[in-house]
């Protein structure tokens, strides 16, 4: 099936990550079904600009934000270019719909005072699940990784002597991550509990109650549970996290350029994103100290 030689291509040499290859997976179907039921067809090469424009307009009239619409026009534009490539169509019917405008967003992030009052919630806690806890939230805040980053540590990649971490990123690309000598504390602490629980085989840091690999949805839950009871407001996920170790870094006057790879961005145009943050502060600071303001 061509479909399928796509998700091979976009795994192995393209090396999207997992998540990538369902959500394109996801996208195709959705618009596989969208052609056969509308428009009674199954050949992607009679697809034509109109019905790929008419698909956008329905998920659009759905509801779906304009970041999904986008997400999925560019499954259809990666799909369309594979098969422009391997010649199974002549030509390319998507190579002229336009993204959707997205109104820009600053970062959601977590104040110094909130982090303080998360990160010595469970201080005085000594069981497996509360260590464990603690640690998600250390390494996201500490670390500024991602996720799925997160998920795939593993006990190797742990280099005390050194005082890093090595971090396997988008696509594979693996990075350096200096931490602190309080963290590595931190994990030996954690560990000597873990290995009591972990299952055999089971070599990535963070396990489960039940021994077993972690998951997204389990780090959601445990993240957005303690940024809650920090009173973190607005959006409760580890991406918050992330989005607050790049910019108390960023306020403590780190180069943009270190936080850039630090965070494994491609470009530097991913990181300017944060300078706005530090400018809102900048002018809360301005109008709370400064007498013409």
């Amino acid at each position: 099936m061509i479909r399928d030689s796509f998700y091979l291509y976009i795994q192995l040499e393209k090396r999207f990550s997992a998540h990538t290859v369902a959500a394109y997976k996801s996208d195709l179907t959705q618009f596989g079904d969208f052609i056969s039921n509308t428009y009674g067809i199954i050949s992607y090469g009679e697809v034509t600009f109109d019905m790929i424009r008419s698909w956008l307009a329905s998920l659009i009239d759905s509801g779906l934000a304009s970041r999904t619409v986008n997400r999925k026009l560019s499954s259809l534009k990666a799909y369309f270019r594979y098969l422009l490539k391997e010649e199974l169509i002549a030509v390319n019917p998507v190579s002229k719909a336009t993204s959707l405008s997205i109104p820009s967003r600053l970062p959601v992030y977590a104040s110094v005072s909130e982090m303080e009052t998360m990160l010595h919630l469970s201080e005085k806690e000594n069981s497996f699940g509360l260590k464990r806890d603690l640690l998600i939230i250390e390494i996201l805040y500490s670390t500024g990784i991602r996720l799925a980053e997160l998920i795939g540590l593993k006990i190797n990649d742990l280099d005390r002597s050194a005082l890093t971490i090595k971090v396997t990123g988008k696509r594979n690309k693996q990075r350096i991550i200096p931490v602190s000598e309080e963290l590595i504390v931190l994990i030996d602490e954690y560990l000597k509990s873990r290995s009591e629980i972990a299952r055999p085989g089971v070599s990535e840091i963070i396990v489960t109650d039940q021994g077993k690999k972690a998951y997204p949805v389990f780090i959601y839950r445990k993240v957005k549970h303690y940024l809650s009871l920090a009173g973190v407001r607005g959006v409760k996920s580890p991406h918050v996290l992330r989005h607050t170790f790049a910019t108390h870094m960023l306020n403590e006057g780190a180069d943009l350029n270190a936080i850039k790879e630090l965070l494994g961005h491609s470009s530097l145009a991913a990181t300017q994103v944060y300078t706005h943050n530090s400018i809102e502060k900048l002018k809360s600071i301005y109008k709370l100290a400064h007498p013409r303001a």
